[in-house]
């Protein structure tokens, strides 16, 4: 099996979840799963609202010069916001492109 990283790991998710009660190496299976969904670039759709995380964004005016910050979603505006070193917290503008999360690795 040579699959890119995103599929081996809805493959490897997909085909432990029916193996669960079968297989005594489920609960390993699950961890592997998770820890590279950790590694992985993740699409926005499930990008956490309860934490910070690593994102990458782009200008709509300049798409190969990506850029990287730590975001959180705001419940006051219902819109992901990034923060600075300082604390302070901005909003991306329209021209920006929130494309990709990933966990803050500890």
């Amino acid at each position: 099996m040579n699959k890119p990283l995103p599929e081996l790991i809805d493959y490897l998710d997909k085909s432990n979840r029916w193996k669960h009660d079968a297989n005594d190496n489920a609960e390993a299976i699950d961890q592997a799963v998770e820890m590279l969904k950790s590694m992985t670039w993740q699409p926005m759709e499930t990008a956490p609202k309860d934490r910070e995380f690593l994102g990458v964004y782009w200008p709509h005016t300049s798409p190969s010069n990506e850029t990287f910050a730590v975001f959180r979603y705001d419940e006051h505006i219902k819109k992901f916001v990034f923060i600075n070193h300082s604390g302070n917290i901005y909003i991306p503008s329209i021209n920006f492109t929130l494309f990709a999360w990933m966990e803050i690795q500890k």
